[in-house]
């Protein structure tokens, strides 16, 4: 088991029907996570180049190619200019690896339509309540795209950074229950 999670094909919401859910006819789920936990794992992955076996580099940008896009990116940039970078793009412009979770899981009604909201911080128990809801055998997630060192996000953060991330993800923070951090 394995693979590169950029290739995973996920099915699109059929046309909105007047219903609440995205996906009627499947029990559907996602995972979230911490925003600023994620927002530090873009930029370790996508600026710093932290996790070579899957992200590859823009040739003349030097940053991923979903931020070459972009003019606000440069390789090795500061945290603080990463975070001031992202918080300054909406998310009708982001790039998927830094839009709000909340624009993938919601309705026209900005209503949660889906069936579970699984954690990343918690992703083994969650997958393993998903499997047994669905009467499937218990599965090992795999730990892919892993960077070469673990740091805890919250040593990224100053109080500037940590609140334009509570801002610019608010949506986020509020319908998934996340906390500030420290």
């Amino acid at each position: 088991m394995g693979g590169d999670p950029h290739q995973a094909e996920f099915p699109e919401p059929g046309p909105p029907q007047g219903g609440s859910r995205l996906y009627p006819a499947l029990f559907s789920f996602a995972f979230v996570r911490n925003p600023w936990d994620r927002l530090v794992s873009c930029y370790r992955d996508k600026v710093l180049g932290d996790a070579p076996d899957f992200t590859t580099l823009h040739p003349e940008r030097g940053v991923a190619y979903c931020l070459a896009r972009f003019d606000a990116f440069r390789p090795g940039m500061p945290f603080d200019e990463f975070v001031e970078a992202v918080t300054a793009i909406p998310d009708e412009e982001a790039d998927e690896h830094f839009r709000s979770q909340y624009t993938f899981l919601t309705n026209r009604y900005g209503q949660l339509a889906i069936d579970f909201v699984g954690r990343f911080e918690r992703l083994a128990e969650d997958f393993a309540a998903i499997t047994h809801k669905l009467g499937l055998p218990s599965t090992k997630v795999p730990h892919v795209q892993a960077a070469r060192t673990r740091v805890p996000y919250g040593q990224y953060y100053d109080r500037a950074t940590r609140a334009a991330v509570a801002q610019r993800y608010r949506e986020d923070v509020h319908l998934f229950e996340y906390a500030s951090i420290g």
